[in-house]
């Protein structure tokens, strides 16, 4: 059943439409075809989201889980704020972490973000390194030689 209308307000026009069998007006497919194709887009762009959210929830769970084995009594962690401190225990939503001269301080969990061994070197290299750097110290500034004269070298 096709029906013509005329607009009141543009002569010539006439706008076409059909009435289905159920009674509802259906237009030319042009005019159905954007709302429906931005409908599915709609729907694909929500499933895409949920689906990259689930990837995301279960990624950070992991890493939880992992962080958790890794954090034994004695293992150095780093908090978000750059502070670097061994882990002695966990207190409810207390975390204790103790800084190299002996003094506990108490944390967030949420604020550790890594365990790991410290990012210095190891004590017996630095103790080299030092005597190392005492002898040359000795020897010359700057690559220089010394310039403090001994009472020897005035006597010459």
């Amino acid at each position: 059943m096709h029906r013509g209308i005329r607009l009141p307000l543009a002569r010539n026009v006439r706008v076409t439409s059909c009435i289905d069998e159920r009674g509802f007006l259906v237009g030319s497919l042009q005019s159905n075809a954007l709302p429906l194709m931005l409908l599915v887009l709609l729907v694909l762009m929500m499933v895409w989201s949920a689906r990259n959210r689930k990837k995301m929830l279960a990624r950070q769970e992991e890493e939880t889980k992992k962080l958790a084995e890794m954090l034994v009594p004695g293992a150095w962690v780093k908090t978000s704020v750059g502070f670097w401190g061994r882990y002695v225990d966990q207190d409810g939503d207390v975390v204790i972490l103790e800084t190299a001269d002996g003094t506990e301080t108490y944390w967030d969990p949420s604020v550790i973000r890594l365990v790991d061994d410290l990012p210095f070197a190891a004590e017996s290299e630095t103790e080299e390194d030092q005597e190392t750097e005492s002898e040359t110290e000795e020897e010359s500034v700057l690559g220089l030689p010394s310039a403090v004269e001994t009472d020897d070298d005035r006597d010459k």
